[in-house]
């Protein structure tokens, strides 16, 4: 590919990448798949449609953005603009800025394109596309036509920090906390410590609500427990487990005969943990699980009205019932209903 060279007073330039294509990748693993795993892709494709139908726009974005942000396979260059600006002073990663072309390639440039604004800094005219500085690297967010003129909205790569995901870690530097959150958006990034604190701590990050842990409520108390059962703990299957034998062992669930819910919360159900019924166990499981970083709800066995827990791994689910004989202290293994005869009604712990 040609390298343009810009004349005297083109002062400014744009790249626009072409990144590796996934859709490729699973192309090819469809090709290897056996037709009992494509009957399985295809019963998958039909209960994720009504998920699909509940997605924002604006997590449909999301989507795009992260796809581009593969590994660049060809870079398309443009120097022809009427104009562009940015509002932080060069690459900054919360950048956002414009720009606008008398016209544009439709297959290179569309939402969620992976680009980068150029321009020449204060020490002189550049001379070719590799005196020009970065001013912002990120993607276009959006793109409108008008008569003579396409203009282009863009956002920096801070975008991808959009994504909500969770995580725990136990006596972990903090440099290397930050590293990974950073990394998992698919940044990359370079923690220099030197002159800071880098101790180990615990840590478990913000919920989307704004309350501190993972359960949704802010309880300091729950999120400690989970933290120390989950200690050393890699996967999600050892984390729920940990967490079943956590509250059977440590805490002890007692079973109380009552109907629908007396505590209503996981902190009361946590302090009243020698007298709960199926409900309230139900409530306390189902957030230590989500403290956890667990996908985890409530389900009902409509015949005999028993709640449990439910905890989906990787597609699978496993079922954390802690309730017991009445005034004992709970015994259940892991993965065992109670009466295991399940209904399937969800109820989410808000």
């Amino acid at each position: 590919m040609a390298v343009t060279i810009l004349p005297p007073f083109g002062i400014s330039g744009f790249e626009v990448y072409e990144t590796e294509k996934k859709k490729d990748k699973d192309k090819e693993k469809d090709s290897k798949k056996s037709k009992t795993d494509e009957k399985k892709e295809e019963e998958k494709k039909d209960t994720s449609k009504s998920t699909e139908e509940n997605v924002s726009d604006a997590e449909k974005d999301l989507q795009k953005f992260i796809a581009m942000n593969g590994e660049i396979k060809e870079i398309a260059y443009y120097d022809e603009m009427y104009d562009n600006g940015f509002d932080e002073d060069y690459e900054g990663i919360s950048n956002s800025g414009n720009a606008s072309f008398p016209e544009v390639d439709t297959a290179r440039f569309f939402k969620g394109k992976k680009i980068c604004l150029k321009k020449a800094n204060d020490t002189g005219t550049p001379l070719k596309w590799d005196d020009l500085v970065t001013c912002l690297l990120g993607f276009i967010s959006e793109q409108t036509f008008s008569r003579g003129k396409v203009d282009l909205k863009l956002v920096g790569m801070s975008k991808l920090l959009d994504q909500e995901k969770q995580f725990t870690f136990t006596k972990t530097k903090r440099s290397k906390i930050l590293k990974e959150m950073i990394e998992a958006a698919g940044l990359k990034c370079v923690i220099d410590v030197t002159g800071l604190k880098d101790d180990a701590i615990d840590y478990t990050n913000v919920s989307s609500s704004g309350s501190s842990g993972t359960t949704g409520i802010g309880d300091a108390e729950i999120d400690e427990l989970v933290a120390k059962w989950c200690e050393g703990k890699t996967s999600d299957l050892d984390k729920a487990k940990a967490i079943h034998a956590g509250l059977r062992d440590d805490v002890g669930i007692w079973y109380d005969k009552y109907y629908n819910s007396r505590y209503h919360t996981p902190k009361k159900c946590l302090e009243n943990h020698k007298h709960l019924n199926c409900g309230d166990t139900a409530i306390l499981t189902c957030a230590c699980m989500k403290s956890g970083g667990l996908n985890a709800h409530i389900e009902l066995r409509c015949d005999s009205e028993h709640y449990f827990t439910v905890i989906v791994i990787d597609g699978t689910k496993y079922y954390s019932d802690l309730t017991w004989t009445q005034g004992q202290k709970s015994q259940r293994a892991w993965n065992d209903v109670w009466q295991d005869n399940k209904c399937g009604n969800k109820y989410d712990l808000k």
